[in-house]
């Protein structure tokens, strides 16, 4: 009673009963009626068909007639359900056999048997999949990826998932409803309970609750124990008497409220008591009004404006100085060939690439740059013997060219070593993982591989370091190191043909030499191309030579055609599938220098080159870290962007893309080498590959290269660590990698690193702007040269992709943080792996989504500082209004200000602040006065 208004009784009702199917679902109707557990049963018996259901491999008997669909799936098995009986829904088996076939009429069916007008469904089916946000948006998104595996071979989708949960709602709520109010499960009995006896539905929901005294509670527990639970009567009676002492009790309640809330309010405002006796009660009630219209619900709203816009002041406050003082160094394109940087490093912008290139730049003559870390170049990559490929790109985008890992030519016995290796590991955990899951086999294994167990185990967790020290030595000794090359580039539609007629006639020769015994000069070229025409259905007059030559009948002949063709793929259609496979694997010369020039403009990299350019991409290295893709590249799929970073790089060296580049106004030098690289975001350490394409011209200027990344790697670990709490002294830099690396290797760290925690700003723009600051590893850095960009495309580009990403990313750490109990993961110490999909708390839970305790709360405390983000864009105001306004999405984020988007405007060097009537406003950060940019100068 104590939140109502100041003056007004307590309902009896929370809304009126024709609201109740859009207020609450009925199986949460009798929860807080009834005291039923009816949500979490629903809950229980969901997460037990949707885990088993949606199993990628993880369990070892995988659920049956999965093939069917979820719902056909679940009607097929439910009936032999013993819950079912548990649960005491009466002859469950009959009516589940007695339920349509499709999951539409099923769905429709319960509707109507809880009695949903229709006008409601929309708001009761939401409020069903809200129940269960991480399980419901799962199996939205799976049923959206048509092209998913296991999405085709085990459809399911959001109405047979409601289909499934509703039979449950309505059996329960029929139970319970006829059990403790004589009546059936549905909304108009429900509703006409409610208006005909309304002050037992209130007491019986005050005494659910917990909000009654304890003889009202005794009062409650006899009705509902004894077989007086049907009289609605003697509830009434008891409820209207409990609800007039609830009255007679308010109005005291309430004086002695708003004396109280004066009394704390004059002690906030240190106004003396004196005063607060001697207020007139028409004042004190006016003060309480207020206190009433600004209720506590409001209050966030008016910290959190406070909260950023003290840090948007010290943050523009810092720019703006940094704006008005003359470069220390050339900017990008602006420096003459003799004051080339010693290097260009492209980093991701990334907030936990600002600590790097801070501190790299410090090492003097080098120039980073910040770009989404694929790079602009989205690609399917598949490493060196993997089976499947992995997506490199944006969730906004889908690759159309496939990127290959292969060994380099001078590595073919080692590349067999590696397979064979592969092969062998390959086995031996299939074997190890059948011998594990196997009825009889445990019992014997434990016995007798137990003891080979407990090494990795005492060493992963008492010498993580020297563990995985030794483990390196022997993959090393094993299988070392090997070269690889990616297939960036694209074979012509000849090249391609004549590749797969190559791998058809390797096919024949195999089958010849198997079955007939050939080899040596009789399996010549012309007759395994002439076996392979024939078996594609192209006439070949020498076709009676073939049969002779292998002593075959005319019927034998065909059937070794037919075989070919059946099982071998050696058809039109299998010459076209695999045709359309290899024409997919690399770019075009055109492809390479459309990437590479989009990204070069982009970053406003399009002179001044130095000797070196280096795409540095981002990784992480965590062990037993099911969160581990949150830590590595979101622009890569939340893959490491090594591969694009080594695609860009290679198309970049290519001697035609470079002509095509020349020929478009982008003249790149002929000692420049692009080289790739990847940041270890753990322990921030970086790897430059391919080392073997570098020309000997530029060993020397890569061994200082190669110096300074390691120092600037030490320097931004020993800050890391600081944030980490683990305190290492700034002189003791060996301390400091150590503890880095423990941490990435140590396989009970629950935060191998603060991953984007933190993160509060995104600033497009030169390096000159940001260049002098210590963002302290908060901010996204999108390399921008708005002088370079008259028409706005490039801008647009980064606006309406890397900004929408960043907002994501923002949001997902803010509503971690605020309640990280529903928006985020809770603790990683209680979570267990389910299907290899997501994670659950505890042996069943929702699905989890958002982010764990440990990356953004430190000891129970928030680390990340939740607020939402602040765009600062380098351009005329201009320009930016024209791009929001051709993008309704941009609109939507800024005039309902998810993002605060704040322009600095080149030629006064001040800020303005894009309002949400979109209008510019300020000069200085808190000046209130309205500007409307309307022209590219103002």
């Amino acid at each position: 009673m104590g939140n109502q208004v100041v003056g007004t009784p307590p309902a009896l009702a929370p809304w009126p009963s024709s609201d109740l199917p859009r207020r609450e679902t009925l199986g949460a109707w009798c929860d807080r009626t009834l005291g039923t557990s009816i949500v979490e049963t629903l809950n229980r018996e969901l997460v037990k068909w949707a885990s088993a259901f949606l199993d990628e491999g993880e369990v070892s008997w995988s659920m049956p007639e999965r093939e069917q669909t979820f719902y056909r799936a679940w009607k097929t098995l439910a009936r032999h359900d013993l819950t079912l009986r548990l649960l005491g829904i009466s002859e469950a088996p009959a009516k589940i056999q007695a339920l349509p076939h499709r999951p539409e009429e099923a769905l429709l069916q319960s509707l109507m048997q809880l009695g949903i007008p229709k006008s409601a469904w929309e708001e009761y089916l939401a409020r069903h999949l809200s129940a269960m946000p991480g399980w419901s948006g799962y199996i939205k998104w799976r049923a959206h990826q048509s092209d998913h595996p296991w999405q085709e071979q085990f459809p399911i989708d959001l109405v047979k998932y409601l289909a499934v949960r509703l039979f449950y709602e309505r059996e329960l709520v029929d139970q319970a409803c006829r059990s403790q109010l004589g009546l059936a499960g549905n909304t108009g009995d429900i509703a006409a309970y409610i208006d005909h006896h309304p002050h037992a539905y209130w007491f019986r929901r005050e005494w659910i609750a917990g909000r009654l005294s304890s003889d009202a509670t005794a009062i409650g527990k006899n009705l509902a124990a004894s077989d007086r639970r049907h009289d609605h009567a003697q509830w009434e009676e008891a409820g209207r008497r409990q609800y007039e002492a609830v009255l007679n009790e308010h109005q005291a309640r309430a004086i002695r409220r708003g004396a109280d809330r004066l009394l704390r309010l004059a002690q906030a405002l240190s106004v003396p008591l004196e005063s607060v006796v001697t207020t007139a009660p028409s004042d004190a009630r006016t003060i309480l009004q207020w206190l009433e219209d600004f209720p506590p619900s409001h209050h966030g709203a008016v910290w959190l404006e406070a909260f950023e816009g003290s840090h948007r002041h010290q943050l523009l406050s810092e720019l703006q100085t940094a704006a008005q003082q003359p470069p220390s160094t050339p900017s990008l394109g602006e420096g003459d060939s003799g004051s080339r940087p010693l290097a260009q490093v492209v980093f991701c912008i990334d907030v936990r690439s600002e600590v790097f290139r801070r501190h790299l730049e410090d090492r003097g003559g080098y120039e980073t740059l910040g770009l989404a870390g694929f790079f602009g170049v989205p690609l399917y990559y598949q490493p060196f013997n993997a089976h499947h490929t992995v997506t490199h790109c944006p969730v906004l985008l889908k690759p159309k060219n496939h990127v290959r890992e292969l060994p380099r030519s001078y590595h073919g016995v080692l590349a067999e070593r590696h397979k064979t290796a592969a092969q062998l590991a390959e086995a031996a955990h299939t074997l190890l993982h059948d011998l594990k899951e196997n009825v009889v086999t445990p019992y014997v294994m434990v016995e007798a591989l137990g003891w080979f167990f407990s090494l990795p185990f005492f060493g992963k967790t008492l010498l993580p370091r020297w563990y995985h020290a030794i483990g390196r030595w022997l993959r090393e000794m094993l299988t070392p190191a090997m070269a690889t090359t990616l297939t960036v580039d694209k074979l012509s539609r000849e090249e391609a043909e004549e590749m797969v007629a190559a791998e058809q006639r390797g096919q024949i020769r195999e089958i010849l030499r198997a079955r007939f015994g050939l080899s040596g000069p009789t399996l010549s070229p012309t007759l395994l191309e002439s076996i392979r025409r024939n078996a594609l259905g192209q006439a070949d007059p020498t076709g009676s030579e073939v049969a002779a030559l292998l002593s075959l009948t005319t019927e034998n002949e065909q059937a070794l055609y037919r075989d070919l063709r059946e099982h071998q793929r050696i058809s039109p259609r299998g010459v076209s599938e695999r045709l359309d496979r290899i024409t997919q694997t690399g770019f075009s010369v055109s492809e390479q220098t459309y990437f590479v020039e989009a990204a070069l403009r982009l970053m406003g990299l399009t002179s001044n080159f130095s000797r070196m350019v280096i795409f540095c991409a981002h990784g992480s290295t965590s062990q037993n870290n099911p969160y581990e893709s949150a830590l590595d590249c979101g622009a890569c799929g939340g893959n490491q962007g090594l591969p694009n970073a080594r695609a860009i790089a290679a198309m970049a060296n290519h001697p035609a893309v470079r002509a095509q580049l020349l020929a478009r106004g982008i003249t790149i030098p002929g000692d420049t080498h692009f080289l790739a690289a990847q940041h270890d975001t753990t322990t921030d350490r970086v790897r430059i590959v391919d080392l073997e394409d570098v020309p000997a011209t530029h060993r020397k200027d890569l061994q200082r290269l190669l110096t300074d990344l390691d120092e600037a790697g030490t320097q931004a670990s020993l800050e890391r660590n600081r944030a980490l709490g683990q305190v290492a002294a700034p002189s003791d830099s060996r301390r400091s990698r150590l503890l880095a690396q423990r941490r990435s290797e140590d396989w009970s760290e629950v935060r191998p690193e603060w991953g984007l925690s933190r993160n509060s700003a995104m600033i497009i723009g030169r390096r000159a702007l940001t260049q002098p600051v210590d963002l302290r590893g908060r901010a996204f850095l999108h390399s921008y040269d708005h002088r370079q960009d008259a028409s706005g495309k490039l801008l647009e580009a980064i606006m309406t992709a890397p900004l929408v990403v960043a907002q994501w990313i923002n949001m997902e750490h803010y509503f971690s943080t605020v309640d990280n109990e529903v928006y985020g993961s809770s603790s990683k110490v209680y979570h267990n792996v389910v299907g290899r999909i997501g994670v659950m708390t505890g042996v069943w839970s929702d699905l989890r989504i958002g982010l764990p305790a440990q990356t953004v709360l430190n000891g129970g405390e928030p680390y990340h500082e939740p607020m939402r983000l602040l765009a600062i864009i380098e351009a005329p105001p201009a320009r930016i209004r024209a791009i929001v306004d051709r993008h309704p999405l941009l609109e939507q984020l800024f005039r309902l200000r998810w993002v605060t988007l704040v322009a600095l405007d080149p030629q006064d060097n001040r800020f303005y602040h894009y309002d949400p009537s979109g209008e510019w406003r300020g000069g200085d950060t808190n000046d209130a006065r309205v500007h409307t940019a309307s022209h590219e100068g103002n």
